[in-house]
C-alpha cells in the first residue's frame, strides 16, 4: 500500500497537467474555429442581417462550367507498317535539279543510271508560265515543278519540298544537278558502312573555298542537318545575295550549324572528278585505269549531254566487271586451296567453284531428271508428251549455250577442231542452283582428219534474288463475277447460284454476280412465256430482293448467239463478245472475274483474285484443278471435290479463268481490234467467225485465240499464271464431234485438236485408264 501511494504522489503533477490540458482544448477549440469557418451575422436596425464571408473560405464556382469535356479523348491510330511506328527509314534520297532544255536528255540519263540503285529519286524542274511543264510527255517518274524562276533559290525549294514530304522517310539526302554523273552503287555502299545516322553530315567531293560544298559535285546531307535547317530557311532565302547557289546554301548551313563542308564521313572519303575541258572525258575514257582519281570518284561533272553520261557509266561498269572477275578468281583459288582442310566425308568442291552445290535428293521421288534435247526437239519433258518442238525461248537459250561451247573448245584446241554436229544434249533445272547443261559435241580434227567427241558441261547459276516492288492491294476490293451460261448448263448455273449464296451472300463477301445468258439463234428469249432462262432469272431476282439491304446484286445480260458455219471459231472467240457487251455495265476500276458453271466457288480463290490482280500492272490466270470423268472412276464421286491425284489434276492447258480490271481489258482490246473486231451488239458476233477475222488471226500467228492470248500479245500488264488450289472444276463433257465438220482452215484444225487434247487429258488418271484397259482386255478374251 505504501508503494502504490508513493507512485500516485510521484505522477500526480503529470496526471493533473494532462487533465487541465484536455479541459482547456475542449473549451477554447470551438471558439477559435468559429472565427474561421462560420459567417458572422450583424443585425442592423432594420433587422436585416449583413453576412460577412471569410476571404479564406473555399468556394466552388459552377457558373458557365460545361457538363462534359469539350475535347473528345483521342483514339490511338496505329500505322499501317511497322517501319512507320518504329521510325525505320530508308537509306538514300536523291534530288536532281534539272532544267527544261535538258530534262529529255540528261535527266533521262540520270534516271537510267541512278534510280535502280537508290531508294528514291525526284527531279526538280522549272514550271513557269513561260515554260509549262508537260509531265505526261516525259519519260522519267517523280517530277516536281518550281514556279519560282530564280536559280539561286532552287536548292532551298528542294529543301522545303523534302521537309514537307520525305524528311521522316530517309537517313541521307543527295542533291545534284542533272549534268552530274553519280556512281550510285558506290555511294550506297559507303552509306551502309556509316555506323551512326544521327551524326551531322554536310559533305561533298569538292569544297569551294574552305567552308562550302559544291552542288555540281553533289551535296550529301544527313537527316539531322535538314531538321536543324528548318527554322532558318526563311533567313537563308532573305540572305541569298550571292550569284552562286553553292555560296548561298553553304552560308545557310554554316549559319544554322556552324558546320563547314566535309570531304569524308566517319573516315570514308568522298571524292569527285571534274572535267575541265570538253576533250577531258575522251582522254579519261580511253585509259581510265591510269586516272586513279577518276576510278575512285563518286561523282563526275560536268557532262555536256546524255551520250557523255552513258559513256561514263559504261566505263565504270567495265571497271567494276573487271574487278569482280578478279575477285571471283581469287575467291575460287582460296576455296580450292582450303578444301584440303575439310574433314573426310564433308563434301567436295562444287563446280563452278563457289557456286551452290545443288539439291541432294532425300528419296527417289526427289531426284531431278535430265531432259534430252536436240537442236529442234525436246524429249519426254513431261509425263504427257514424248516429243515436242522447242519453243522460241528454249531454242534461243540452247543455241546460245551451244555457240559458247563451240567457241570455248575451238579456242582451247587452237582451232584444230571444227564443229560438225551435236550428238546429244541434256539439261536440268535445279531450283536451288540454276540450269545445268551437258552437251556431246562432234568435231573434226583437222590435223588427223577424224571425228572426235567432246562432252561439255555448262552451268547457268541463279543470280541474287531481288524483291520486285508492286502496287499496294487489299482484300477489300469488290469482285465482279461474270458467268456465261448456255441453255444446256442451266442446272449447273442453279448449283453455282446456290454456292454463291452460301459463300458470298451469307458471309457478306464484297462481290457482284452477273449471268451472261447465251441464247441459241432459235431459242425463245426475253418476254416469251417459255423463256429457257426464266427460272434462273426469277431465282436471281428473288435473291437480289431478299438481300437488297446488304448491297447484294445478281444481274443478267442476255446475248443472242447466231448460227454460223464455223461454229468452232465462234465458240473460241465468244468470250470476246461477252466481255465487249458486259464491260459497258461496269466502271473502269471494276475487278472482273470470269467464272464457269462447273466451278466450285470458294472464298480462298476470291481473296487470291483480289491480291493477284493489280490495275495497270498484272493479270491473274489461275490453273484449275479439273475433275476426271466420273464415269471412268473406280471410286464413288465425292460431294465436294478434294485435291487428289485419283480425282483430278491441275490442267495447265486451261486458260478460261481470268481476273483483270475493266480498264486493262479495254486498253488491250483496242490494240487487238484490227485482228478481232469489237462487238457492239449481238449481230456483230457473226463478224468474229468471218473469213476476214480468220485471216487476221493467221497473220498475227494467233492459232489458239483467247482472251488470255490477247492479254499476252496486246497488254503491257504482267501475266501471273499459277496453280490455284481454291479453283476446282467439276468434269465437263466436251463434244468435239460437233466441231469436226466445221474445220475450214488451219486455225479451226488447231482448235479442234485442242478440244480433243483437253477431253483426253481430263478423261482419267493413267492408273484408272490402265485398269479399264486391262478389264476390257480380260472381258474380251
Amino acid at each position: 500500500m505504501l508503494c502504490s501511494s508513493a507512485r500516485v504522489r510521484q505522477n500526480f503533477y503529470l496526471i493533473f497537467g494532462i487533465t487541465i490540458g484536455l479541459i482547456f482544448s475542449l473549451v477554447v477549440g470551438p471558439l477559435l474555429e468559429a472565427s474561421c469557418l462560420f459567417t458572422v451575422s450583424i443585425l442592423k436596425s432594420d433587422s436585416n442581417p449583413v453576412i460577412i464571408n471569410d476571404e479564406y473560405e473555399p468556394r466552388i464556382n459552377l457558373a458557365g462550367k460545361p457538363q462534359r469535356a469539350l475535347k473528345a479523348p483521342q483514339t490511338i491510330l496505329r500505322p499501317r507498317y511497322y517501319s512507320t511506328e518504329l521510325g525505320i527509314r530508308e537509306k538514300l534520297f536523291v534530288g536532281v535539279l534539272a532544267s527544261q532544255p535538258t530534262v529529255d536528255g540528261l535527266a533521262v540519263a540520270v534516271n537510267k543510271t541512278v534510280t535502280h540503285w537508290v531508294d528514291k529519286t525526284i527531279f526538280f524542274v522549272d514550271a513557269t508560265a513561260e515554260h509549262k511543264l508537260n509531265v505526261s510527255l516525259m519519260k522519267i517518274p517523280g517530277i516536281v515543278g518550281f514556279t519560282d524562276s530564280r536559280t539561286i533559290l532552287k536548292p532551298f525549294h528542294m529543301i522545303k519540298y523534302i521537309v514537307d514530304n520525305y524528311l521522316d522517310e530517309y537517313d541521307f539526302f543527295m542533291l545534284i544537278r542533272d549534268n552530274t554523273y553519280i556512281k550510285a552503287d558506290k555511294l550506297m555502299d559507303l552509306l551502309k558502312r556509316v555506323t551512326s545516322v544521327s551524326e551531322d553530315v554536310y559533305a561533298s567531293g569538292t569544297v569551294i573555298g574552305t567552308n562550302y560544298c559544291s552542288l555540281d559535285a553533289g551535296i550529301l546531307l544527313s537527316n539531322s542537318v535538314i531538321r536543324k535547317m528548318i527554322p532558318n530557311v526563311d533567313w537563308c532565302v532573305r540572305n541569298a545575295y550571292s550569284n552562286s547557289d553553292d555560296d548561298n546554301f553553304g552560308r545557310c548551313v554554316l549559319h544554322t550549324l556552324d558546320l563547314p563542308c566535309q570531304t569524308s564521313i566517319q573516315g570514308h572519303l568522298m571524292s569527285s572528278y571534274r572535267l575541265w575541258e570538253a576533250n577531258d572525258l575522251k582522254r579519261v575514257l580511253d585509259q581510265p585505269h591510269q586516272q586513279q582519281s577518276f576510278v575512285q570518284a563518286l561523282t563526275v561533272y560536268p557532262l555536256l549531254n546524255a551520250d557523255a553520261m552513258y559513256k561514263t557509266h559504261l566505263a565504270f561498269c567495265k571497271i567494276d566487271l573487271e574487278k569482280a572477275n578478279m575477285d571471283i578468281k581469287e575467291l575460287r583459288k582460296s576455296i580450292t586451296a582450303e578444301s584440303v582442310l575439310e574433314p573426310p566425308g564433308f563434301g567436295k568442291v562444287s563446280w563452278p567453284v563457289g557456286s551452290q552445290p545443288g539439291n541432294t535428293p532425300a528419296t527417289r521421288f526427289d531426284v531431278l531428271k535430265w531432259d534430252h534435247f536436240t537442236e529442234t526437239h525436246l524429249y519426254l519433258d513431261s509425263r504427257f508428251s514424248n516429243i515436242r518442238l522447242l519453243n522460241k525461248a528454249e531454242s534461243t537459250d540452247i543455241h546460245n549455250v551451244l555457240n559458247n561451247s563451240i567457241e570455248y573448245l575451238e579456242l582451247k584446241y587452237s582451232g584444230n577442231l571444227k564443229f560438225e554436229r551435236m550428238a546429244n544434249g541434256y539439261k536440268r533445272f535445279d531450283p536451288s542452283r540454276g540450269l545445268d547443261y551437258k552437251l556431246d559435241l562432234i568435231f573434226r580434227d583437222i590435223s588427223g582428219d577424224k571425228l572426235v567427241q567432246k562432252r561439255v558441261e555448262v552451268s547457268k547459276t541463279l543470280g541474287k534474288v531481288e524483291m520486285l516492288p508492286v502496287p499496294y492491294v487489299t482484300e477489300n476490293t469488290r469482285v465482279h463475277i461474270l458467268l456465261p451460261v448456255r441453255s444446256h448448263e442451266k442446272q449447273d448455273a442453279f448449283s453455282f447460284l446456290k454456292q454463291y449464296k452460301q459463300v458470298c451472300i451469307d458471309k457478306k463477301e464484297k462481290t457482284m454476280l452477273m449471268f451472261v445468258l447465251l441464247y441459241d439463234a432459235n431459242s425463245p428469249g426475253k418476254g416469251a412465256a417459255d423463256d429457257v432462262f426464266k427460272q434462273l432469272k426469277d431465282e436471281a431476282t428473288l435473291l437480289s430482293n431478299a438481300h437488297k439491304k446488304d448491297g447484294t446484286k445478281v444481274a443478267w445480260l442476255s446475248v443472242r448467239v447466231p448460227n454460223i458455219k464455223t461454229v468452232i471459231l465462234r465458240d473460241a472467240l465468244l468470250d470476246f463478245a461477252l466481255f465487249d457487251l458486259a464491260i459497258k455495265k461496269f466502271p473502269a476500276d471494276a475487278l472482273m472475274m470470269l467464272a464457269r458453271p462447273k466451278m466450285e466457288i470458294r472464298q480462298d480463290y476470291l481473296n487470291r483474285v483480289r491480291m493477284n490482280t493489280i490495275m495497270e500492272w498484272q493479270i491473274f490466270s489461275a490453273i484449275p484443278f479439273s475433275e476426271y470423268d466420273p464415269t471412268l472412276m473406280t471410286h464413288p464421286r465425292q460431294q465436294s471435290l478434294d485435291i487428289n491425284k485419283s480425282h483430278g489434276h491441275f490442267d495447265p492447258f486451261d486458260y478460261e479463268h481470268l481476273a483483270f480490271y475493266a480498264k486493262d481489258y479495254v486498253s488491250a482490246r483496242k490494240r487487238a481490234e484490227s485482228i478481232i473486231p469489237l462487238v457492239h451488239a449481238d449481230r456483230d458476233i457473226r463478224q468474229l467467225a468471218s473469213e476476214t477475222t480468220s485471216q487476221s488471226l493467221k497473220s498475227a500467228n494467233m492459232t489458239s485465240p483467247s482472251v488470255y492470248a490477247m492479254f499476252v500479245a496486246h497488254s503491257d500488264c504482267h501475266m501471273f499464271r499459277a496453280v490455284e488450289s481454291g479453283l476446282r472444276l467439276r468434269h465437263k463433257q466436251r463434244k468435239c464431234e460437233l466441231y469436226e465438220g466445221a474445220i475450214v482452215d488451219h486455225i479451226s484444225a488447231t482448235l479442234y485438236g485442242d478440244c480433243l487434247r483437253s477431253r483426253n487429258r481430263n478423261a482419267g488418271s493413267k492408273g484408272n485408264l490402265g485398269k479399264l484397259v486391262l478389264e476390257y482386255q480380260n472381258q474380251s478374251k
